[in-house]
Protein backbone atom coordinates (compact mmCIF):
# COMPACT_ATOMS: atom_id res chain seq x y z
CA UNK A 1 0.00 0.00 0.00
CA UNK A 2 1.64 3.39 -0.87
CA UNK A 3 2.33 5.33 2.10
CA UNK A 4 0.08 8.19 1.51
CA UNK A 5 -2.80 5.91 1.44
CA UNK A 6 -1.27 4.28 4.28
CA UNK A 7 -1.35 7.04 6.60
CA UNK A 8 -5.17 8.16 5.04
CA UNK A 9 -6.09 5.10 6.41
CA UNK A 10 -4.45 5.09 9.73
CA UNK A 11 -6.09 8.72 9.97
CA UNK A 12 -9.46 7.36 9.83
CA UNK A 13 -9.20 4.23 11.93
CA UNK A 14 -8.01 6.77 14.46
CA UNK A 15 -10.49 9.16 14.40
CA UNK A 16 -13.30 6.23 14.12
CA UNK A 17 -11.89 5.61 17.31
CA UNK A 18 -11.81 8.49 18.66
CA UNK A 19 -15.18 8.70 18.21
CA UNK A 20 -16.07 5.77 19.42
CA UNK A 21 -14.55 6.72 22.32
CA UNK A 22 -16.33 9.80 22.85
CA UNK A 23 -19.76 7.68 23.54
CA UNK A 24 -18.13 5.25 25.83
CA UNK A 25 -19.16 6.31 28.69
CA UNK A 26 -22.65 8.08 29.49
CA UNK A 27 -24.91 10.10 32.25
CA UNK A 28 -27.96 10.43 33.15
CA UNK A 29 -30.24 11.49 36.03
CA UNK A 30 -31.62 8.89 39.07
CA UNK A 31 -35.00 9.91 40.25
CA UNK A 32 -35.18 6.78 43.12
CA UNK A 33 -33.80 6.98 46.11
CA UNK A 34 -30.35 4.65 46.39
CA UNK A 35 -31.53 1.37 49.03
CA UNK A 36 -29.83 -0.04 51.97
CA UNK A 37 -28.52 3.44 53.50
CA UNK A 38 -29.81 4.57 57.01
CA UNK A 39 -32.82 7.05 57.45
CA UNK A 40 -30.43 9.85 58.23
CA UNK A 41 -28.30 9.65 55.34
CA UNK A 42 -30.94 9.11 53.46
CA UNK A 43 -32.62 12.23 54.74
CA UNK A 44 -29.36 14.17 54.11
CA UNK A 45 -29.45 13.01 49.81
CA UNK A 46 -30.76 15.16 47.37
CA UNK A 47 -33.88 13.41 45.92
CA UNK A 48 -32.13 12.98 42.35
CA UNK A 49 -29.32 11.27 41.98
CA UNK A 50 -26.42 10.68 38.83
CA UNK A 51 -26.17 7.45 36.82
CA UNK A 52 -22.75 6.95 35.10
CA UNK A 53 -23.44 4.37 32.14
CA UNK A 54 -19.84 2.47 31.27
CA UNK A 55 -18.96 1.11 27.73
CA UNK A 56 -20.95 -2.02 28.35
CA UNK A 57 -22.94 -1.97 31.72
CA UNK A 58 -23.94 0.52 34.75
CA UNK A 59 -20.74 2.06 36.64
CA UNK A 60 -22.23 3.84 39.84
CA UNK A 61 -24.63 5.84 40.74
CA UNK A 62 -24.13 8.91 42.65
CA UNK A 63 -26.32 11.04 44.53
CA UNK A 64 -25.33 14.01 46.43
CA UNK A 65 -26.01 15.90 50.07
CA UNK A 66 -29.02 17.91 49.75
CA UNK A 67 -26.30 21.26 51.57
CA UNK A 68 -22.62 21.24 51.50
CA UNK A 69 -21.41 23.33 54.36
CA UNK A 70 -18.13 25.61 53.35
CA UNK A 71 -15.24 27.10 55.24
CA UNK A 72 -16.06 30.33 55.26
CA UNK A 73 -13.57 33.26 53.63
CA UNK A 74 -11.68 30.27 51.94
CA UNK A 75 -8.94 30.77 49.75
CA UNK A 76 -7.56 27.98 47.67
CA UNK A 77 -4.35 26.97 48.33
CA UNK A 78 -1.68 25.29 46.03
CA UNK A 79 -2.60 21.90 46.81
CA UNK A 80 -6.03 22.33 48.08
CA UNK A 81 -8.53 23.47 45.64
CA UNK A 82 -12.26 22.25 47.71
CA UNK A 83 -13.76 24.95 50.79
CA UNK A 84 -14.66 21.15 52.42
CA UNK A 85 -13.63 20.08 55.74
CA UNK A 86 -12.13 16.47 56.32
CA UNK A 87 -14.71 13.76 57.12
CA UNK A 88 -17.42 15.63 55.63
CA UNK A 89 -20.37 13.95 54.41
CA UNK A 90 -20.82 14.34 50.41
CA UNK A 91 -23.07 11.50 49.67
CA UNK A 92 -24.14 8.11 48.29
CA UNK A 93 -22.51 5.86 45.48
CA UNK A 94 -24.00 2.80 44.63
CA UNK A 95 -22.06 0.32 42.44
CA UNK A 96 -23.66 -2.26 40.71
CA UNK A 97 -22.74 -6.51 40.32
CA UNK A 98 -20.43 -6.59 37.71
CA UNK A 99 -19.33 -2.55 37.34
CA UNK A 100 -15.61 -3.17 37.60
CA UNK A 101 -15.42 0.30 39.08
CA UNK A 102 -11.74 0.68 40.47
CA UNK A 103 -10.33 4.27 42.46
CA UNK A 104 -7.62 6.25 41.87
CA UNK A 105 -5.30 3.66 43.03
CA UNK A 106 -6.25 0.81 40.91
CA UNK A 107 -8.40 -1.11 43.75
CA UNK A 108 -11.44 -2.67 42.98
CA UNK A 109 -14.33 -1.54 44.36
CA UNK A 110 -17.27 -4.10 45.03
CA UNK A 111 -20.88 -4.02 44.46
CA UNK A 112 -22.43 -2.22 47.33
CA UNK A 113 -23.61 1.06 48.78
CA UNK A 114 -20.86 3.56 50.02
CA UNK A 115 -21.18 7.18 51.57
CA UNK A 116 -18.57 9.58 50.02
CA UNK A 117 -16.66 11.82 52.58
CA UNK A 118 -14.10 14.57 51.79
CA UNK A 119 -10.62 13.70 52.51
CA UNK A 120 -7.11 15.42 51.86
CA UNK A 121 -4.02 12.70 50.62
CA UNK A 122 -1.51 12.78 53.58
CA UNK A 123 1.91 15.33 52.57
CA UNK A 124 4.00 12.47 53.03
CA UNK A 125 6.94 10.69 51.36
CA UNK A 126 4.38 7.83 50.38
CA UNK A 127 2.31 10.29 48.00
CA UNK A 128 4.66 12.19 46.47
CA UNK A 129 3.70 12.37 42.37
CA UNK A 130 0.54 10.66 42.79
CA UNK A 131 -1.58 13.97 42.58
CA UNK A 132 -1.05 17.34 41.69
CA UNK A 133 -3.71 18.25 44.93
CA UNK A 134 -4.67 16.89 47.62
CA UNK A 135 -8.84 16.76 47.42
CA UNK A 136 -10.87 13.32 46.93
CA UNK A 137 -13.48 11.91 48.30
CA UNK A 138 -13.43 8.87 50.26
CA UNK A 139 -15.70 6.20 50.04
CA UNK A 140 -16.98 4.02 53.00
CA UNK A 141 -19.46 1.40 53.61
CA UNK A 142 -22.97 2.84 54.11
CA UNK A 143 -23.51 0.11 56.53
CA UNK A 144 -20.35 1.08 58.67
CA UNK A 145 -21.47 5.11 57.97
CA UNK A 146 -25.23 5.63 59.67
CA UNK A 147 -24.79 9.17 60.64
CA UNK A 148 -23.95 12.63 57.96
CA UNK A 149 -22.06 14.43 61.10
CA UNK A 150 -18.61 14.76 59.69
CA UNK A 151 -16.20 12.30 60.87
CA UNK A 152 -13.59 14.54 61.98
CA UNK A 153 -10.76 11.20 63.36
CA UNK A 154 -9.35 11.67 60.25
CA UNK A 155 -7.30 7.90 60.87
CA UNK A 156 -11.02 6.34 61.75
CA UNK A 157 -12.02 8.33 58.21
CA UNK A 158 -9.11 6.50 56.33
CA UNK A 159 -9.72 3.00 58.39
CA UNK A 160 -13.41 2.77 57.39
CA UNK A 161 -12.68 3.81 53.56
CA UNK A 162 -10.05 0.70 53.41
CA UNK A 163 -12.88 -1.71 54.11
CA UNK A 164 -14.48 -0.29 50.62
CA UNK A 165 -11.43 -1.34 48.99
CA UNK A 166 -10.78 -4.31 51.08
CA UNK A 167 -7.27 -3.58 51.76
CA UNK A 168 -5.05 -1.32 54.12
CA UNK A 169 -5.65 1.83 51.65
CA UNK A 170 -8.75 4.15 51.80
CA UNK A 171 -10.64 4.21 48.30
CA UNK A 172 -10.13 7.45 47.22
CA UNK A 173 -11.46 8.95 43.78
CA UNK A 174 -9.64 11.72 43.11
CA UNK A 175 -11.61 16.08 42.81
CA UNK A 176 -10.09 17.79 40.37
CA UNK A 177 -9.73 21.68 40.29
CA UNK A 178 -12.54 23.77 38.78
CA UNK A 179 -11.09 26.41 36.32
CA UNK A 180 -13.84 29.58 35.52
CA UNK A 181 -14.24 27.61 31.95
CA UNK A 182 -14.90 24.36 33.34
CA UNK A 183 -18.02 25.05 35.86
CA UNK A 184 -21.06 23.81 33.49
CA UNK A 185 -24.48 25.43 33.93
CA UNK A 186 -25.06 24.06 37.80
CA UNK A 187 -27.72 22.22 36.32
CA UNK A 188 -27.17 19.18 35.04
CA UNK A 189 -24.10 17.10 35.61
CA UNK A 190 -21.84 15.92 32.79
CA UNK A 191 -19.00 13.53 31.63
CA UNK A 192 -15.70 15.01 29.80
CA UNK A 193 -12.85 12.85 28.81
CA UNK A 194 -9.19 13.67 29.18
CA UNK A 195 -7.59 11.94 26.86
CA UNK A 196 -3.77 12.58 27.99
CA UNK A 197 -4.18 10.98 31.47
CA UNK A 198 -7.21 8.42 30.17
CA UNK A 199 -9.99 10.36 32.78
CA UNK A 200 -13.10 10.04 32.56
CA UNK A 201 -14.51 13.05 34.16
CA UNK A 202 -18.19 13.67 36.14
CA UNK A 203 -18.64 17.69 36.62
CA UNK A 204 -21.43 18.86 38.46
CA UNK A 205 -22.47 21.44 41.08
CA UNK A 206 -23.55 20.51 44.52
CA UNK A 207 -25.40 22.59 46.85
CA UNK A 208 -24.59 24.76 49.21
CA UNK A 209 -25.94 27.00 52.06
CA UNK A 210 -27.85 30.33 50.50
CA UNK A 211 -28.67 28.34 46.95
CA UNK A 212 -25.16 28.88 46.29
CA UNK A 213 -23.07 26.33 43.97
CA UNK A 214 -20.20 24.44 44.37
CA UNK A 215 -18.71 23.08 41.11
CA UNK A 216 -16.61 19.59 41.69
CA UNK A 217 -14.86 17.59 39.08
CA UNK A 218 -14.22 13.72 39.89
CA UNK A 219 -12.69 11.22 38.57
CA UNK A 220 -14.85 8.08 38.16
CA UNK A 221 -12.40 6.43 36.13
CA UNK A 222 -8.76 6.78 35.80
CA UNK A 223 -6.18 5.94 37.83
CA UNK A 224 -2.90 7.60 39.25
CA UNK A 225 0.14 7.37 37.37
CA UNK A 226 2.35 7.62 40.23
Amino acid sequence: MPRTLLSITLAMIFTAVSFARADDYTVEAVQESPEDVSDDIRAALSPEGIHVEGPRRGLCDIWLAKELATIEDFEPRLTIKYPLTPGQFVGVMVVPRRAGLTDFRGQEIEDGVYTLRYGQQPMDGNHIGTSATSDFLLALPAGEDEDPAAIEDVDALFSRSADAAGTTHPAIFLLLPVEEDQAGDGESAELVHNEDDEFWILEFSAATEGDEKLPMRLVVVGESKG
